[in-house]
Formats: structure tokens, C-alpha cells, sequence
């Protein structure tokens, strides 16, 4: 895919969390930079202004916030797995189980039938 270069200037910290973490993830620094910039772009202009008060706040209420966004697409993830998993798993009325499973039941299954997809 074609593309344009984007410099941005990163303190000395963030420059080595960066390359820290695309050596971890077998990445060049400009993939991970990308990735945050595609994230960043897709957020709602009014999250754009909630992050630079948050950062006027100071680094305590940015890091609450970025483990809520974590958690956020954590839990996406795990939603699409498990409509993923009831897919695969034959349960094709709507992504519904059984009535005679139990929400605790139905958790069981779900991760089952995720453990069991590639």
C-alpha cells in the first residue's frame, strides 16, 4: 500500500517505550507509530478534546484512561470471539444458546468453543 511519510517529535521516554515495544512485537518503530495514529484518527473529536484535558491534568489521569480504553477494546475483542465462537459453533438462531444453559454454563461453552478455533 502506497503511503506518505508523518514526523512527529517524541520525548526521550516515549522514544524508548516505543522502540521498546516494537522490538517486543518484531515491528519497526513507524508500524507501531502508525497504529496509533489509525487509533487516534478513529476516535470521536470530543475523545480528541477529553485526551488533551486528561493530559492537562497530568500522567495519573492519562494512564486511568488509557487502561479504561484498554479494557475497551479488550472486552471488543472477547464480544467478537464469542459471537465468532457461537457462529462456529452451530448456534446460527440469532447467536443465541440453549435456554437451558446458565449464564455461567454458556461462559464455559463460549471459551470452549474459542479454544477450540484457530
Amino acid at each position: 500500500m502506497a503511503g506518505r511519510t508523518i514526523s512527529a517529535y517524541a520525548d526521550e521516554q516515549t522514544y524508548r517505550q516505543v522502540s521498546e515495544l516494537a522490538k517486543a512485537e518484531d515491528r519497526s518503530t513507524a508500524q507501531i507509530a502508525t497504529a496509533a495514529l489509525r487509533l487516534y484518527m478513529r476516535l470521536p473529536r470530543r475523545a480528541h478534546d477529553a485526551l488533551r484535558r486528561l493530559e492537562a491534568a497530568g500522567p495519573d489521569a492519562v494512564e486511568a484512561a488509557a487502561w479504561a480504553a484498554g479494557r475497551a477494546l479488550l472486552d471488543q475483542q472477547y464480544e467478537q470471539a464469542i459471537a465468532r465462537g457461537l457462529r462456529e459453533g452451530g448456534l446460527h438462531d440469532g447467536g443465541h444458546a440453549p435456554r437451558d444453559l446458565d449464564e455461567e454454563a454458556s461462559l464455559r461453552e463460549a471459551a470452549d468453543l474459542i479454544r477450540k478455533t484457530p
